[in-house]
């Protein structure tokens, strides 16, 4: 069996390392700050004692990877499915507006979802669904030099389509705009939500925070199976001899013993390494994307579903959890350096024009996270390069969500990079 070191804490390096101690192999994973979980983590917040995340995470069915890992480390009734996709939109004025499946087979529901989705005039429903059945049969490659706006101005999908669903789906999902994003990789996030049965469309969210939901567990699948874990170890330094890692060096230990090296380590903290990163050369390749997510307590709480989507808004999702909401905008590039202060008012006035029975008093605290490199964005150019970054070094695996998996940076790409690196080592 192979000794393997694996180098981060988060969605990728915790799959890897999992599938590795599940096949026999021996495990050490090395993550650089104090807790796990990379760029998907719980906290305590301390003034209201209550855990809370780094930022709301939404899920779906079509997540394949991300739910077979989480099965394997006994995480699934940590989760809250839905039976058939349901999303609540508001528009401007407190207007409700559903993407409802229906209880019909599938994909009638779900063509019957858009039909029923009154945000969009007739011909746009039409055009929708047209788009949609155009995809059963579409080569994402030959979108490969398109943004998402050319492609869906080349459908004929209206400035309002666009606004009440397109564009909804792909800052959701790629976290950068229309005039950013390419069109194949939105193209192929369409496929794997409309084309691939009923449960791939439903939304899933977990029932606790995100290190209770997953790291805690993974943790211990870890060490039962026999694998290590240390925290607060920084990747400082490689050394190489031929085609081979040959030493790691880290802020508390030098590795020589081992046989793979997986690096889920995201290209501009790479680059900071001494050793192989020069010939790696991926750091120029990837613009990244950024997401502001607000914690909201309030003193009576008006909203009663479990999330909404918001129709032309700066605030994207609201999700409520009883105690709290929270709000999270994706490619959050305008409002991402603004003071907390006018953060604030932004997030205010945008309550109280889509929800009427909001106040402004209502608000009793708030906290505002800034994850200013979220995700990479998935810009034409990138995505081309993308594929073409590989390891120059035969017993050194990168994973990651910016790695070559077809998917954007998501859970379910960076889940997938980690059983892609574990298979690379059988």
């Amino acid at each position: 069996m192979a000794k393997c070191l694996v180098i981060g804490g988060g969605f990728a390096g915790f799959s890897a390392a999992v599938y590795l101690t599940k096949n026999n192999h021996e495990v050490h994973l090395v993550e650089a700050a104090p807790k796990l979980g990379g760029r998907a983590y719980s906290f305590l917040n301390a003034s209201q004692n209550e855990i809370i995340d780094n930022g709301q995470h939404i899920m779906m069915g079509c997540y394949r990877y991300t739910l077979d890992f989480l099965k394997e480390i006994g995480a699934l009734d940590k989760l809250e499915i839905q039976k058939k996709l349901t999303v609540n939109f508001k528009g401007r004025g407190g207007k409700d507006y559903k993407l409802n499946a229906t209880d019909a087979p599938y994909p009638i529901n779900l063509l019957i979802a858009i039909m029923n989705y009154d945000a969009l005039k007739m011909i746009e429903k039409v055009r929708v669904v047209k788009l949609v059945l155009k995809l059963l049969f579409a080569s994402t490659r030959k979108m490969a030099d398109k943004t998402v706006h050319e492609w869906l101005t080349d459908e004929k999908q209206s400035a309002n389509a666009v606004k009440s669903l397109w564009e909804i789906l792909a800052i959701g999902t790629l976290n950068t705009t229309i005039d950013n994003a390419s069109a194949s990789t939105f193209a192929k996030v369409l496929k794997e939500i409309f084309l691939k049965g009923n449960k791939a469309s439903t939304i899933i969210l977990p029932k606790s925070g995100l290190s209770e939901m997953y790291c805690v567990v993974a943790e211990s699948y870890i060490k039962e199976h026999g694998g290590e874990i240390t925290l607060s170890e920084k990747l400082t330094s490689m050394e190489t001899e031929g085609d081979c890692i040959t030493k790691v060096v880290t802020t508390k230990s030098t590795y020589d013993d081992f046989d793979f090296v997986i690096s889920t380590i995201p290209p501009y903290a790479f680059e900071k390494i001494e050793g192989p990163n020069q010939m790696l050369n991926m750091s120029d390749e990837f613009k990244y994307s950024p997401i502001l997510n607000v914690h909201l307590w309030l003193s009576e709480n008006p909203f009663t579903e479990k999330f909404y989507g918001l129709i032309n808004s700066k605030v994207h999702w609201l999700f409520n959890h009883s105690s709290h909401i929270s709000l999270t905008t994706s490619a959050a590039d305008e409002i991402i350096e603004m003071q907390n202060e006018k953060i604030m008012e932004m997030v205010l006035n945008e309550l109280t024009d889509y929800f009427p029975g909001f106040k402004k008093k209502m608000m009793k605290e708030f906290k505002i996270i800034k994850e200013k490199r979220a995700t990479f964005v998935p810009t034409i150019s990138a995505e081309l390069n993308r594929r073409e970054i590989t390891s120059p070094y035969k017993n050194l695996i990168l994973a990651g969500d910016w790695t070559n998996t077809g998917l954007p940076s998501t859970i379910e790409s960076a889940v997938k990079s980690g059983a892609n690196a574990a298979s690379a080592v059988y």
